[in-house]
């Protein structure tokens, strides 16, 4: 992965911590007082100028504005910009409970003639909790627009409108006599380190990348990259498609984007990108929309990257692709190519085989896939498995055969089968501890319990590090065939595809190759 230079927010932090630390010690050694002296005239609150400024700022009142940081959060965090997420909660955590902290150490009083009816001009006054909240506010909307690749101009907008409303509120405090002219400063100041370092720290870019002469250089000479979109899993998709196209542009590579449809989960959108000979592949969608993408581009040399979309996204948390958008383009773009395996599985009598490239189940897992609401894993994501599970966990036991490479085949009462090609789930559960994508092995596992304590203590061995239940059998191989005497529920990496009597699968060494973190 390319080595990026020290970005405006790292800077930033350390202009603002530095002045900020400055600015305080300024302020409580008494060399500010010149500074403090300046006054606006005392407000009464019969004046239509007094009562404007009090509506300001209880529309501005950190609470009002937290609250709107707070929505932005939860907007980034459903479009998979989980870095943005998290450096706009701590934002909110860092300058709000540093600002009471502070006000609690230094006790400073507001000015003389405040006017202590109104709730914007309660509690201490230094550091300015209005300028801390709007402060923050500009920076982190400036970074939401660089991050969702905004034209110039709208982030040109955006900043110009920050620094107007960072100077209205500022002017408001001012006039109510709710701040002395340095708590505005410290306010300031505070908000911008807060933001800066969670921005800095949650790598997020404060203003937008300018293409480079390589990138133009690139781009006369640009290869060509489909990516293949489950529209379903993308909750902005004019935002996606514009993230992805700038990212593509700015590292020389031209866009072609294809989207799957109910009656077609992906084939012909891989095919469609194959025959148009493109250099790179990218898949954009659940675990489903990520296996036939995989499997169709199965034994070709055409590389794949990953743009984890879905609730599970299996596949990219076993490569470490990171789950937010702009680091997994980071890794399509600079990281290192990957050869992994993949796991050709046939069901009962069909001869045109499925490859998956996670694991494939049948019993309990297949069913609380079956069982799990789309919508609500739009809601809450993959908590939603777990609303499933307790009905699911009345599926009966079923007979099953099982025969691994070449040993004897072996015969059990079970609740679950999982052949695997990686092994681990979310929550860095590992299902198969032993598991690798590119050992030319596929793993089994094998649950067979026969009552609720078992399954307990099943599951408590597969999450916690205490000794393995022995209701699990497990097992590595090439091949394996899997016969059950009556049909069961299967899943194929995450998808639910009906039931099956018989299930054989065998690797494929090397099969595919994939873009990883360097």
């Amino acid at each position: 992965m390319r080595t990026r230079r020290l970005g405006i927010a790292p800077i930033a932090a350390i202009g603002f911590g530095v002045g900020f630390a400055l600015w305080t010690w300024l302020t409580f050694a008494g060399a500010l007082r010149g500074l403090d002296a300046l006054q606006a005239p005392p407000p009464r609150w019969q004046s239509p100028a007094v009562q404007v400024a009090a509506a300001v700022a209880v529309v501005f009142h950190p609470f009002v504005v937290y609250s709107a940081l707070a929505g932005i959060a939860i907007w980034a965090f459903r479009r998979r910009l989980r870095n943005l997420t998290l450096a706009v909660l701590g934002s909110i955590v860092l300058g709000w409970g540093g600002q009471e902290l502070m006000r609690g150490v230094f006790r400073r009083e507001r000015p003389p003639g405040s006017l202590p009816e109104l709730i914007t001009n309660q509690g201490y006054a230094y550091p300015s909790g209005h300028l801390v909240a709007v402060t923050l506010a500009a920076l982190l909307v400036i970074a939401t627009t660089t991050t969702t690749r905004q034209p110039r101009r709208v982030i040109e907008l955006w900043r110009w409108l920050g620094i107007g409303l960072i100077v209205v509120v500022g002017v408001d405090r001012w006039l109510l006599h709710a701040h002395w002219l340095s708590d505005l400063v410290g306010g300031l100041l505070w908000g911008g380190f807060a933001a800066s370092l969670c921005l800095s720290i949650a790598r997020v870019h404060m203003q937008p990348e300018r293409p480079t002469r390589a990138a133009a250089l690139q781009g006369r000479r640009a290869k060509r990259c489909a990516i293949v979109v489950n529209p379903t899993k993308i909750p902005d998709w004019a935002a996606f498609r514009r993230h992805v196209e700038f990212d593509c542009r700015q590292n020389g590579w031209v866009p072609m984007f294809l989207e799957t449809s109910a009656d077609d989960p992906g084939r012909g959108m891989a095919r469609a990108a194959i025959e148009a000979k493109v250099d790179l592949v990218l898949v954009a969608g659940g675990d489903g929309t990520v296996r036939v993408v995989c499997s169709e581009l199965s034994g070709t040399d055409v590389p794949l990257g990953v743009l984890p979309s879905g609730t599970g996204n299996l596949l990219a948390r076993n490569l470490g692709v990171p789950l937010d958008e702009s680091q997994a383009l980071e890794v399509v773009f600079h990281g290192v190519r990957k050869r992994i395996d993949l796991v050709e599985v046939l069901i009962d009598d069909t001869e045109t085989p499925e490859h998956i490239a996670v694991m494939a189940g049948l019993g309990l897992d297949a069913r609380i896939m079956s069982g799990t609401d789309d919508g609500l894993k739009k809601v809450i994501g993959p908590a939603a498995y777990v609303v499933a599970a307790p009905d699911a966990a009345n599926l009966p036991m079923f007979d099953v055969t099982v025969r691994l490479d070449e040993a004897e085949a072996f015969e059990r009462h079970a609740g679950l089968v999982i052949v695997g090609n990686v092994g681990n789930l979310q929550g860095n559960v590992q299902l198969l501890p032993d598991a690798r994508f590119d050992d030319g092995l596929l793993d089994l596992f094998v649950a067979s319990p026969t009552n609720v304590a078992d399954w307990v203590r099943i599951t408590t061995s597969v999450i916690l590090p205490v000794p393995e239940a022995s209701e699990i059998d497990r097992g590595q191989g090439r091949t394996v065939l899997i016969e059950c005497r009556e049909p069961v529920e299967y899943q194929l990496d995450g998808d639910a595809s009906g039931e099956c009597r018989r299930l054989r699968a065998k690797v494929v060494p090397q099969a595919l190759t994939v873009m990883v973190p360097g």
